[in-house]
């Protein structure tokens, strides 16, 4: 008989939890969201089966806050229009200030940046980035807004070179060739590009750039307050680094003491 009130309850508990998650998901409110489309850190189209870092991050934050969100996954330039156009409900990886209608997150996208250049460079041991006056630069799509005041400087220098390509593949192939001095990047990005030509331990990444990091956007005034609530939560349990180690053994990328989801400093 007890025995019987044992498995009785049991099975009762078991139904009541699975009620519990047939209704979570029932009424998790479907959310787009427009991100960036450059792997590992996104999807690198929407059809794509990978999931970047971020997708993985901002999914267990989103559904923790009660959403479900769909990724449309399109250049920098295109996550703006999508977002003025009301197309999506957010707006993952913000270039610049943003003036529009809408609440930024707390929490912003820092990549891993680095100046990356050859060890045999002339610019090894540049100490800041305004060190690097004279080299002939290169950077991705919207990099000028984000890296401060000395980085204007140094760009707009007359005697440096630089410009800016949406295109990642092209300008790691520019860096290797030597056709650039210095590649403004993600080391990551940038490492996964050499290791299967065994380039790796020919360039350094020098941590000498500032980074104000891209912005989350939000439609909803309480999306965003429910999502960085869920955030710092897992900030302050320590899932969110657990998550990045998994996803960094995972990719098979060096072990980084980085954040690639925080406060603005």
């Amino acid at each position: 008989m007890i025995y019987h009130s044992l498995l009785v309850a049991l099975v009762i508990r078991f139904f009541c939890l699975l009620l519990l998650c047939i209704n979570a998901h029932v009424y998790a409110r479907d959310i787009k969201v427009a991100a960036g489309n450059f792997t590992p850190y996104f999807k690198a189209s929407t059809y794509q089966r990978h999931v970047g870092l971020y997708e993985q991050l901002l999914s267990v934050g989103l559904n923790r806050a009660g959403f479900n969100p769909t990724y449309i996954n399109v250049s920098n330039d295109a996550i703006k229009r999508y977002y003025e156009k009301q197309r999506v409900d957010i707006a993952v990886n913000w270039t610049g200030t943003f003036t529009g209608e809408g609440y930024p997150s707390q929490y912003r996208l820092f990549f891993y940046n680095r100046a990356i250049l050859s060890k045999d460079n002339r610019w090894i041991k540049a100490e800041h980035v305004l060190d690097l006056k004279g080299a002939r630069l290169a950077s991705f799509s919207g990099a000028s807004l984000n890296f401060g005041h000395d980085f204007q400087i140094l760009i707009n220098d007359v005697n440096t070179r630089y410009f800016e390509s949406g295109d990642q593949l092209a300008v790691n192939k520019m860096l290797v060739a030597n056709k650039i001095d210095v590649l403004i990047a993600d080391w990551l990005k940038f490492y996964r590009f050499v290791k299967p030509l065994g380039l790796v331990d020919k360039f350094v990444p020098l941590d000498i750039i500032t980074n104000a990091g891209s912005q989350i956007i939000f439609r909803d005034e309480k999306v965003r307050d429910a999502f960085d609530t869920a955030i710092t939560q897992m900030y302050v349990s320590g899932e969110l680094d657990k998550l990045t180690l998994t996803w960094l053994a995972k990719n098979n990328l060096p072990k980084v003491s980085h954040r690639f989801l925080a406060k603005r400093p």
